[in-house]
Parts: C-alpha cells; sequence; structure tokens
C-alpha cells in the first residue's frame, strides 16, 4: 500500500509541473518524503531516510541535476497556482508560500471566523502536508501534539484551501 501511496502524487501532476526528469525525480523525492518520512519521529530517523534516499538516488541515476533535485524548499501542493486553482506543482520559493496562505487566511477570516495565526515556515510546511492529505482519495491523518500547538487551526486552514467544511 505504502509504495502505492509514494506514486499518488505523480498521478496528481501534469506536463508543466514535470517538465524534465530532473523535476519528475523531484517530485519522487517529495512523495517518498510524505509517505515515508513523514510518518518517521525523531529527526535522526528522518536524516537517515533523507541520507539513504539521496544515496539511492546517486548510485542508481547516472545524469541528475542535483541543483534542481535537492532544491528548497521541497514542498509541492494543490495550491501552488492560487487557491481555487487546484494543480499538484511545485512552491518556489518560501515568499510565494507566504503570499499564498496569507490571503488564504484573510478570506478564511473574512468567511468562515477570525482566526490569528501566525504563519512561521513549519506551520505553512504542516498546511501543505495536511492539504496534500485532504486532496488525496481516501487521505487520512493523525495530528498529534500539546494542547494549543495550532493543529487545529491548521488542520481548518488546509480544510479551507480544499474547499472542504
Amino acid at each position: 500500500m505504502e509504495f502505492c501511496s509514494s506514486f499518488k502524487g505523480i498521478i496528481f501532476t501534469s506536463g508543466e509541473t514535470v517538465p524534465t526528469a530532473n523535476h519528475l525525480i523531484r517530485l519522487y523525492i517529495h512523495e517518498a518524503t510524505r509517505v515515508y518520512s513523514d510518518k518517521l519521529i525523531s529527526a535522526e530517523d528522518k536524516n537517515t531516510f533523507q541520507q539513504l534516499l539521496k544515496e539511492s538516488l546517486r548510485k542508481n541515476i547516472a545524469e541528475m541535476d542535483e541543483n534542481i533535485i535537492f532544491a528548497e524548499p521541497m514542498i509541492y501542493c494543490h495550491f501552488a497556482e492560487g487557491i481555487g486553482e487546484p494543480k499538484y506543482m511545485p512552491i518556489k520559493d518560501w515568499q510565494q508560500l507566504t503570499k499564498l496562505l496569507d490571503e488564504a487566511l484573510v478570506n478564511y477570516n473574512e468567511l468562515v471566523a477570525a482566526m490569528n495565526l501566525v504563519l512561521f515556515e513549519d506551520a505553512m510546511y504542516q498546511v501543505c502536508q495536511i492539504n496534500r492529505i485532504l486532496e488525496s482519495p481516501r487521505g487520512n491523518a493523525l495530528l498529534v501534539g500539546v494542547g494549543g500547538s495550532g493543529k487545529q487551526s491548521l488542520s481548518s486552514l488546509a480544510s479551507f484551501i480544499s474547499g472542504l467544511e
């Protein structure tokens, strides 16, 4: 099941998302990270996963542009082109994601309820992760953390972006 899940994001994409083989490899890295690494708990385990993935790619793919493949941020989401225009695309930089999520938060505050959120990088990253799950057929997640850490607020924003109530 997990192996199939690592290809879900590739199915979401179009030719403009993956214009070259390097972009396809980058997308695969993102999807494998979402499916496998996001389930790991410790930073050490996550780093080990990233190292194994990089070593495997370097060993098995002779001609790859590491500047493209490992460029940060490594984030794909359904709202990279704007809210309400679902296209699974990469986020080019943190400024793009900040602008998109600030817009979504303003719209949420106008249409649903006032929510005072500070969207730092980890929070923005988590909104994208939750949004990916919500956009996936039969997607599900268990958000665990201390009370007051923003799990519910981030989930509400991601749900709003996905057009869910």
